[in-house]
């Protein structure tokens, strides 16, 4: 059986049973950073002709990790596969337990994720905080000591959708030692368009260093839970003692796979990315309304001290947003960019608000 067309998805039975998500077409849902769109026509096709197969146990990692070296221009035993990235991080924590260094150090704000798994294994959290809502890889620098383990940078930055640039980069990794591991988050990296945002798989060779990718965001698997890793061999190798046997499934394996290889969906998913991000620039200008300039699919937006109150009462006309006081940013609110009538839903919905 194959599918050629997104609407084809809604002939799969049940799928009506997806609005207690929220997918019915009365919400906008544009609170976690989703793509808006399914994921390339190729994913259902595959994942329909395995579903005979399920009744084995999955076996398609080494073919995604070959993709994902082919791409990368790396070899598939410095790939490290993961249930989402979030496995990648618990993954890291694991193993880089030691006695004496026993600390780890993220920017404040940051992907929520990294405390939280930190202190589930027993490390302490070092927060530094943002510099003009970007991160400051030299503050950072300066606080690593002897008990620092490892270094966590997410590029872009989640919640603002700045990023920190090959320069700064470099400098970094100069000033960071052999001991410490620095794990780069970069969910977000298909989205960005400039031309400064660092290369960093190339790094891998000099130090460790794990750069971490998803399948989740620009190409639509979230729900499907598959991310990756690139690092030195020893390195992905020494990682990989920590992971519990097939933790991918199977049609997550699959589905990566498929997404991958179709690289024409994934331009139009940029595209339209940008056609939504350009919009919301406009609109929010006229209203007016002050937002961070992002490299993400997402832009945080400054609403003062009423932001909590603005994200209820959008709430109540069916658009879902999110407030960021969790993030110690209380004035603010974060939206993604969805398709161009859920953009145009939510700046509706803002306009009568504010």
């Amino acid at each position: 059986m194959k599918l050629t067309i997104h609407d084809d998805v809604k002939k799969i039975p049940y799928y009506p049973k997806a609005m207690m998500y929220g997918f019915d077409e009365g919400w906008v849902r544009l609170s976690s950073n989703e793509n808006p769109f399914p994921p390339s026509p190729k994913v259902f096709s595959r994942i329909l002709d395995a579903l005979f197969y399920t009744n084995r146990y999955p076996g398609g990692e080494a073919e995604l990790k070959a993709a994902i070296a082919k791409k990368f221009g790396t070899a598939p035993e410095q790939v490290l596969i993961g249930n989402g990235s979030n496995e990648l991080i618990e993954m890291a924590l694991k193993a880089m337990k030691h006695e004496k260094r026993n600390r780890i150090i993220i920017s404040d704000p940051s992907f929520a994720f990294y405390a939280i798994a930190a202190q589930i294994y027993g490390y302490e959290v070092r927060k530094v905080p943002l510099v003009d809502m970007r991160v400051d890889l030299g503050l950072i620098s300066r606080q690593i000591d002897e008990a620092t383990r490892v270094v966590f940078l997410n590029n872009p930055l989640n919640p603002t959708g700045t990023i920190f640039v090959q320069e700064d980069f470099e400098n970094f990794l100069k000033a960071v030692p052999p001991e410490v591991l620095i794990v780069v988050d970069e969910a977000y990296a298909e989205f960005v368009e400039s031309a400064q945002f660092p290369h960093t798989v190339k790094g891998i060779a000099e130090r460790p260093l794990l750069v971490l990718r998803t399948f989740s965001k620009a190409y639509g698997l979230a729900g499907l839970r598959v991310g990756y890793g690139i690092g030195e061999e020893s390195l992905v190798a020494f990682l990989e003692r920590t992971k519990q046997p097939f933790s991918v499934n199977m049609m997550a394996l699959i589905a990566a796979q498929a997404a991958l290889s179709d690289s024409a969906h994934l331009k139009k998913v940029l595209r339209n990315n940008r056609n939504g991000m350009l919009f919301f620039s406009k609109a929010l200008k006229e209203l007016p309304v002050e937002f961070i300039p992002s490299e993400a699919n997402f832009l945080l937006v400054k609403l003062g001290k009423e932001a909590e109150g603005i994200t209820k009462r959008l709430f109540d006309e069916k658009v879902i947003v999110r407030w960021m006081g969790a993030y110690g940013l209380p004035d603010f609110i974060r939206v993604s960019v969805g398709r161009m009538n859920e953009n145009k839903r939510f700046v509706e919905a803002l306009r009568r608000i504010v």
